[in-house]
């Protein structure tokens, strides 16, 4: 039964995004490192919670070892807080498919791990579109695109995004600059 909704497309395959698996920083150096610039979107709200929805669509895309991925959904609440609601994967290779909420403020998905880390120009475009971060998760870190400033910087290291109180002081390097 058709309802009428569409459903987003990410293709994040791109031959000019390929990287070598292992070789990510090649790619990483012209990306300003975590806290350099000023976003829109307020880091010091992602707490446990979030960081949990993270985790199961990490785990959901078998930890960037697959060509699988997932798409985490960032929400505002009214008291000013975020929460996060991990969509799955849909089994597609080097994309997802998903339902775009227009509550969303953001919207993060995982990359495999022999793909480039950052936000693929399809990514950025979907950014654009809905006027929201893009995050990508991956094990080389985690990579915001923000349509407001049209840049991409690499918000966490590694694994970093896992953890909670790493989102803590990301936000205040972030303030102290």
């Amino acid at each position: 039964m058709n309802t009428g909704s569409a459903r987003l497309m990410i293709p994040v395959f791109n031959l000019l995004a390929l990287v070598a698996v292992g070789c990510p920083t090649a790619h990483t150096s012209s990306v300003p490192e975590a806290g350099i610039t000023q976003v829109s979107f307020d880091f010091s709200k992602i707490d446990e919670g979030v960081t949990k929805e993270f985790m199961k669509a990490w785990n959901y895309s078998r930890n960037g070892i697959d060509n699988v991925e997932a798409v985490v959904l960032i929400f505002g609440k009214v008291d000013g807080s975020y929460f996060a609601t991990a969509l799955g994967q849909t089994n597609e290779i080097n994309k997802v498919n998903f339902r775009p909420d227009p509550a969303a403020i953001a919207i993060a998905h995982t990359h495999p791990t022999n793909l480039d880390p950052k936000p693929s120009i399809e990514d950025m475009r979907v950014g654009d579109r809905f006027g929201v971060p893009i995050f990508t998760i991956t094990r080389w870190g985690m990579f915001m695109y923000d349509p407001n400033t049209r840049r991409v910087t690499k918000i966490q290291h590694n694994l970093d995004w896992l953890d909670a109180a790493k989102w803590r002081q990301a936000h205040q390097s972030i303030s102290s600059k």
